[in-house]
């Protein structure tokens, strides 16, 4: 997978996930960044995205949830999507892990995320698949400044 390839499958599935809760409300709890990790032994780079969001859902937790893992098994490819529920978070959370089930880990390339969502918030962190390369230079179409964040 090439570095490109790796950004833009992180933004599929933020958007996957916006396209279900709400593409509003998530400016000020998000950010990305790139990070170094090893490709096959080689230099390589990943992509990461965290995200939050501090509104009332349009459904309950589960619903959401429910349609975010449909969403995302349609829209971008994602089989076999676990919910789960989070109980030692207060109210309890209902909870994606991919691919390894909530806390379950990444995969082998580094590439996973975590979905949460209580009523009123929904919070969300994707790591890219790591990619041979070295991280974009920080203001370029790959790495913008902080301001042009997705």
């Amino acid at each position: 997978m090439t570095l490109q390839a790796s950004h833009q499958n992180v933004l599929a599935i933020f958007s996957a996930i916006k396209s279900v809760v709400g593409e509003e409300g998530w400016q000020a709890g998000t950010e990305s960044e790139w990070n170094g990790c090893s490709s096959n032994g080689e230099a390589g780079a990943q992509f990461m995205l965290t995200a939050i969001r501090n509104e009332t859902l349009s459904g309950t937790p589960d619903e959401i949830t429910q349609r975010v893992a449909e969403t995302l098994e349609t829209k971008v490819g994602l089989t076999g999507i676990q919910i789960q529920h989070d109980s030692t978070l207060s109210p309890t959370r209902t909870v994606i892990g991919y691919p390894n089930g909530y806390n379950g880990g990444t995969a082998d390339d580094g590439f996973g995320f975590q979905f949460q969502a209580d009523p009123s918030y929904v919070g969300a962190i994707i790591y890219g698949h790591c990619a041979a390369g070295k991280p974009p230079k920080l203001g370029t179409p790959l790495n913008p400044r902080p301001s042009n964040a997705p």
